[in-house]
C-alpha cells in the first residue's frame, strides 16, 4: 500500500491564458476584471495548498501573470504540454507518478477553498488505499481528484465527469472515497455563480481582486497578482 500524506502529494492546477478565462462572465465583467478575478481565485487556491502544509504544487499553462503568481508562492509553473484539459491533467499525473508522488487535480476557480478542505480530502485517501473524488455542486462535475502514484486512472473532466470517474473506478476495481465540502464544491463559471457567491459573501469580488477600500480586522496577508507582498 502506498502511504499518502501532505508530503507525498503534488497538487496540479491547469490554467488557461487570462484572456481566455471566464468568458461567460463577459456580460457583467470586462476582460481586465475577469483576469483580476481569475488571479484572485487562483491565489486563494494556492494559499489553501500552502496552508495545508503541502510544499510542492504545479500550475500548468496560463500566461505571464499566472506564471509570476505561481513563482511568488514558490510553486512550479509549467508551460501547457497537452492537447486539451484531460490530456494536460493526464500527462501531469504521469509526471507526478514517475517522481513517486500522488497527484491532486484542482481547478483554479474555487473561491471558498480552505486548507481544511484539502486536509479532509487527503485523509479520505486512507493513506493511499483510495482514489478520492470531490464533486462539484452542479453539472455533475469533478473539482478534485486525488490519485495515488503508479495508478492507471484517466481524468475524464467535462460534462458529467463525476459519474464517468465513478464508472471508470468501478471497471478498474479501484476503491473510491468521496469528499464533500463547500470549498471544493463551489467553482465559479457562470453569472449565476457570481451572483450567488456575492450574496453568500458580500464583497467577494472586491476581495478577490484586491479592490476593497479598507482593511478588515484579522485578514491574512496576500500577494498581488505579480507584485510584492502586502498586508491588508
Amino acid at each position: 500500500m502506498t502511504m499518502l500524506d501532505e508530503s507525498g502529494i503534488i497538487p496540479i492546477i491547469p490554467m488557461k491564458p487570462l484572456a481566455d478565462c471566464k468568458t461567460r462572465l463577459s456580460r457583467r465583467l470586462t476582460a481586465e476584471e475577469r483576469g483580476d478575478l481569475v488571479i484572485g481565485m487562483l491565489r486563494r487556491v494556492i494559499m489553501a495548498i500552502k496552508g495545508a502544509s503541502i510544499d510542492i504544487f504545479w500550475v500548468v499553462g496560463g500566461d505571464w501573470r499566472i506564471r509570476n503568481l505561481t513563482r511568488n508562492f514558490d510553486g512550479l509553473w509549467i508551460e501547457d504540454f497537452g492537447r486539451n484539459l484531460n490530456d494536460t491533467v493526464d500527462k501531469s499525473f504521469d509526471r507526478a507518478s514517475q517522481r513517486g508522488y500522488g497527484a491532486l487535480y484542482l481547478p483554479g476557480d474555487l473561491p471558498f477553498l480552505k486548507s481544511s478542505d484539502l486536509t479532509s480530502l487527503i485523509r479520505s485517501s486512507g493513506q493511499g488505499r483510495n482514489i478520492v473524488l470531490a464533486p462539484a455542486r452542479r453539472d455533475s462535475g469533478t473539482n478534485g481528484i486525488l490519485i495515488p502514484p503508479k495508478l492507471a486512472f484517466k481524468p475524464e473532466l467535462g460534462n458529467r465527469s463525476f459519474t464517468k470517474h465513478l464508472s471508470q473506478a468501478a471497471k478498474l476495481e479501484i476503491s473510491v472515497a468521496i469528499c464533500y465540502s463547500e470549498g471544493l464544491g463551489f467553482d465559479l463559471d457562470i453569472l449565476e455563480d457570481l451572483e450567488f457567491f456575492q450574496q453568500r459573501e458580500p464583497g467577494l469580488v472586491q476581495r478577490l481582486t484586491l479592490k476593497k477600500p479598507a482593511a478588515e480586522p484579522g485578514e491574512i496577508p496576500v500577494l498581488r497578482g505579480e507584485g510584492d507582498p502586502i498586508s491588508i
